[in-house]
């Protein structure tokens, strides 16, 4: 009889705090909300990253076409080391508000010569790579064409998600896709007489040596 009724007593207490629980639903808003916090957190900073990353893609964009643009268009067709400072000072501001991590900017002057060949003729650099005078690039088959000259402009940037960086383990770089122009106010020179963009210092191509 003691545990028969022991049983009814714990099932009796069981039940009216079944219904105290039905009756304060604080403690279920309470713990639904903190079951739920953690995806809410991830889905909002997930979309908070994705925005930064691609606004940061189109500033890169931007940014590389400035740095194609601005060399392409030398006054007389011949830049100084000071206005190749100045370009990449300008170009670096459209990176704006983007400028915690220094945008890595790179400006190749590529000669195609007689037989199609790509090479480069000079190249300059902020916290990037120069690529070496004469060395032969990879250009689309359609901006190939004999005797011609072209700017070849590169520019990445680092981006390290606030959150992200747990999955990714470090910085994503962005950018890095070449953008080519024509020299807009060029000058014929070297031993073909290629239309280019001389480089103050820089003897005209080809040759190359």
């Amino acid at each position: 009889m003691t545990r028969a009724f022991s049983l009814i007593r714990n099932r009796a207490a069981l039940r009216r705090l079944l219904r105290q629980f039905r009756r304060n639903p604080r403690g279920v808003a309470a713990v639904e909300f903190a079951m739920i916090l953690p995806a809410m957190l991830a889905i909002y900073f997930g979309i908070v990253e994705t925005g930064q990353g691609v606004m940061i893609d189109r500033k890169v964009t931007q940014l590389t076409r400035s740095l194609a643009d601005l060399t392409a268009q030398a006054q007389a067709g011949t830049i100084s080391n000071t206005e190749m400072s100045n370009i990449f000072d300008a170009a670096q501001t459209v990176m704006m508000p983007y400028t915690a991590v220094a945008a890595k900017m790179s400006v190749h002057h590529i000669v195609i010569d007689s037989a199609g060949v790509a090479k480069v003729c000079w190249s300059e650099q902020r916290n990037s790579t120069k690529l070496a005078r004469g060395t032969t690039v990879s250009i689309p088959t359609d901006l190939r064409l004999p005797n011609t000259s072209l700017m070849m402009a590169q520019a990445s940037y680092d981006f390290t998600p606030v959150v992200g960086w747990i999955i990714t383990g470090g910085p994503l770089t962005i950018g890095g896709d070449p953008i080519y122009m024509r020299p807009r106010l060029g000058k014929a020179g070297g031993n073909a007489s290629i239309e280019q963009i001389e480089r103050t210092g820089v003897a005209m191509c080809p040759g190359f040596g």
